[in-house]
């Protein structure tokens, strides 16, 4: 029988305490030790590896491995996929790309995984059908969709928490200057009203904050 080496690539950050005996891994084995091969495997660590030692391997193997290594040293998708793209499949042997040609599903389903991109699952069937280079050009243009949409998502977030930080001084200013006016009388559940109405209700009493009587604030906030 040919030589069988098993071997584990531990894409994760905690340290690896799993047993590096199959046997060790199997339930229900008593009395069964003698029918067992002794089935040691050998552990990849990919965070241990550098980049450029993948990249040199010039194996199909590097393009999985790189796109799994989780501490890989990128900005974002798009410069991983260039990475990837330019610096080894380009230059991998034509027996390598061969290899690349045939297990290219399992790049993609991992790349979608590791990105968690919609678009690439939704176009998983022509994904596999392009030829390599194109299939590379349409995830880079996928990445950079991704990417504008996050970037403009953030705008979006940061203008909605900018007014929300607004909202709340501006409420504060109005329960301020409404205690000055009530002292007492405004009390905690007023107060705590006030802090719960809406944008409407707020604005109105911001307009009217030296005219409102007690009692219209109270018939107001029921």
């Amino acid at each position: 029988l040919p030589v069988i080496i098993g071997m584990v690539f531990y894409d994760g950050k905690a340290k690896w305490t799993s047993p590096m005996d199959v046997k060790d891994k199997i339930t229900e084995i008593k009395n069964m030790e003698e029918y067992l091969i002794k089935a040691n495997y050998e552990l990849i660590n990919l965070s241990n590896i550098k980049e450029e030692t993948i990249i040199n391997m010039k194996k199909a193997l590097g393009v999985i491995l790189l796109t799994d290594k989780p501490n890989v040293r990128v900005k974002n998708a798009e410069e991983l996929l260039k990475i990837i793209n330019k610096d080894i499949l380009l230059k991998l042997p034509e027996e390598e790309k061969e290899k690349f040609d045939k297990h290219r599903n399992a790049f993609i389903e991992l790349f979608g995984k590791r990105t968690d991109y919609k678009e690439i699952e939704e176009r998983f069937e022509e994904l596999k059908e392009m030829e390599v280079p194109k299939m590379f050009n349409t995830l880079e243009e996928i990445a950079k969709r991704d990417r504008e949409k996050a970037k403009l998502e953030g705008v979006k977030e940061g203008e909605r928490k900018g007014k929300l930080e607004e909202r709340e001084r501006f409420i504060k200013f109005i329960i301020k200057n409404l205690s000055k006016r009530f002292g007492t009388q405004l009390t905690e559940e007023i107060k705590v009203k006030i802090r719960k109405a809406d944008e409407k209700t707020i604005d109105y009493i911001g307009d009217n904050l030296l005219e409102i009587t007690i009692e219209e604030l109270k018939e107001l906030l029921k």
